[in-house]
């Protein structure tokens, strides 16, 4: 039998399991496939509110894209914020993780739902909340650096503090979701191995370097997969806080997206810089897969 043969014979057989699963990949096709294939499409054409009016252009939209000033500012703030975000996000949420860990379980239930909140809540919500936090008169971080004799700073209108801005909402907002996980890690770590180390005289630091991080590699490497997409994909945060501002130092690639796609009308740019995005996304993903599979090696 041929590996078709076989194939369709596995099908037959199993028919009522795939008939169970076939509605996740018709949504899949629906809402994922489908769109990435007419997005990607769409990026070779210039085309506005009227797109069966679309004139097809080849790759013009994207050698625009390379002499375009805003989207190299973009993919620059882009790359930063997955750059300071994701690590910073990481190593934290390990750090309360391992802090938290040895708690009781309703110590570890109280401060899984404390961390878990924020993220429920989303980043529109917590944009409001730092709106107030962050208002140069009476916001309550210049409020607080008042008691220290330090001058009001604008938090939203100057060019390093936007970005540190933004980069501190996404942090408040995303950082439960990799608490969860780590612990859930932890939580499937052997005890026994743990209390042989406690045994042969291994402290506390040593344990969490040698034997817990080293058995952490693959949740960490879903936690460090995952925050870098949704970085990658963030939008909401600046569209609420800075607006992209003063002078586009805090755009991101998916807020350029979306000015340029339902403020501007210019489809096809707009796909092309989502293409751009998907492309950048997949290399540094891969990147992340190949730096972890060389460490195991």
């Amino acid at each position: 039998m041929t590996k078709l043969q076989v194939l369709l014979s596995d099908i037959k057989k199993g028919w009522i399991g795939y008939l169970f699963i076939a509605p996740g990949y018709f949504a899949f096709i629906d809402f994922m496939l489908i769109p990435i294939v007419f997005a990607i499409s769409l990026s070779f054409y210039k085309s506005s509110f009227n797109i069966s009016a679309r004139e097809f252009v080849g790759f013009s939209q994207y050698v625009i894209l390379s002499k375009d000033a805003v989207f190299k500012t973009a993919l620059f703030n882009t790359i930063n914020y997955a750059l300071v975000i994701v690590p910073s996000t990481v190593f934290i949420a390990l750090v309360i993780a391992l802090l938290i860990d040895p708690l009781g379980p309703k110590a570890q239930s109280f401060f899984r739902g404390a961390f878990y909140i924020p993220g429920v809540a989303g980043g529109v919500v917590l944009s409001v909340v730092y709106l107030w936090i962050f208002n140069p008169v009476y916001g309550l971080l210049n409020y607080v650096l008042g008691l220290f004799g330090i001058d009001p700073i604008l938090w939203l209108a100057e060019a390093p503090h936007s970005f540190q801005a933004v980069a501190a909402v996404v942090l408040t907002f995303t950082i439960g979701q990799p608490i969860i996980l780590i612990l859930a890690g932890l939580a499937g770590i052997s005890q026994d191995i743990i209390d042989a180390a406690t045994v042969d005289g291994a402290s506390d630091l040593q344990k969490n370097i040698y034997i817990r991080l080293p058995l952490l590699k693959p949740v960490l490497l879903f936690v460090l997969a995952t925050q870098t997409i949704q970085v990658f994909q963030l939008w909401e945060v600046i569209y609420m806080v800075t607006g992209g501002g003063p002078y586009n130092t805090s755009t991101s690639l998916v807020y350029l997206i979306y000015q340029t796609a339902f403020i501007s009308a210019n489809y096809g740019k707009a796909s092309a810089i989502g293409v751009v995005l998907m492309l950048i996304i997949m290399v540094f993903t891969v990147i992340q897969l190949r730096f972890w599979n060389e460490k195991d090696a």
